[in-house]
């Protein structure tokens, strides 16, 4: 080891040199978890078979397909004005700090939001209903474009500004999006529904009496047949009736519509929820080298934490 650097360990006051090795015990803990995070998701993605929505099994799920807008609920990016599926929209000043009588540019959020709209996977065999809300969300489509406005006055961007454009302008816009038709990659909670089931005709009935007695002037028109202003027990017995009869008829009409697949964050915050443009094959590689990377990291910074203590003591 470079003797100057042993010096100056050796120079350090107790208080310096105990700060130096916290820093670093901390740095190490958090690149550790850092590799376990990225670990358990390499092997995940690799181990975990890909599914189809035809013989889906329920609960935690490895999807492919392609990504679809719901019908009549387009989506448009805030900023660019896209049509999307999915978008995270950003907008940032820049703003010049004076520090010991040099200059830095910062660039100040103003404005972020995350769509949480629905779109639909289309992977050949079916179709489900992703809820975006809570997921890892990684996306090739990226839109970066300046302007002299807080809110952006070019909409419809199709490429990028160039790095002189953006020297001199004064506000930063940028927009993460998933576009319809990409080819998308889902890991996570699948649940299916049918319309059919998720109400008895006794719950319609309950609730069509419910919304029948707000309206006290049409019940006493439809019911009261001795016209004495009053909803007697055998006129309550033939509303209820009627109401069995319309919510029978409307569960029939539930039960003949197709069962509807849902795919959102599981409720086991250990399980990662992801939607990814990216392939499957990429993500794992990407997974495997953030963990490499992490896993050096500790082991280094490990090694610098004993050296240090060896050093000093």
């Amino acid at each position: 080891m470079d003797s100057a650097a042993i010096s100056l360990v050796r120079s350090l006051d107790p208080e310096e040199y105990g700060f130096t090795l916290v820093f670093l015990i901390v740095a190490a803990l958090t690149v550790f978890y850092c590799f376990i995070r990225e670990w358990k998701r390499w092997h995940l993605i690799k181990d975990m078979p890909t599914a189809r929505l035809r013989s889906a099994h329920q609960g935690y799920i490895e999807l492919e397909g392609k990504g679809r807008s719901v019908a009549d609920q387009p989506v448009f990016a805030p900023l660019s004005n896209h049509e999307c599926l999915w978008y995270h929209s950003r907008i940032e000043r820049k703003e010049t700090i004076l520090e010991q009588k040099r200059s830095r540019v910062e660039w100040k959020i103003l404005y972020q939001h995350t769509s949480s709209n629905s779109f639909l996977l289309d992977d050949g065999t079916g179709t489900c209903l992703v809820n975006p809300e809570g997921a890892e969300i990684t996306s090739n489509e990226k839109l970066v474009w300046h302007g002299n406005t807080e809110w952006p006055t070019r909409t419809r961007v199709l490429d990028n500004d160039s790095a002189i454009v953006a020297m001199t302008k004064r506000y930063r816009y940028s927009e993460q999006l998933i576009l319809p038709g990409q080819r998308l990659y889902i890991l996570g909670h699948l649940q299916t529904r049918a319309p059919g089931t998720e109400q008895s005709a006794r719950d319609i009935a309950r609730d069509l009496l419910s919304d029948w007695k707000q309206d006290r002037q049409q019940l006493l028109e439809r019911f009261d047949t001795n016209r004495d202003g009053e909803i007697d027990q055998a006129e309550w017995e033939v509303a209820r009736a009627a109401a069995l009869s319309q919510a029978q008829a409307l569960h029939g009409q539930l039960l003949q519509e197709p069962e509807i697949h849902h795919v959102f964050r599981p409720k086991d915050d250990r399980r990662p929820f992801i939607i990814s443009t990216h392939p499957q094959t990429e993500l794992i590689r990407q997974y495997r080298r953030n963990a490499l990377i992490a896993l050096a990291a500790f082991l280094g910074i490990t090694g610098c934490a004993i050296w240090l203590s060896q050093v000093y003591g």
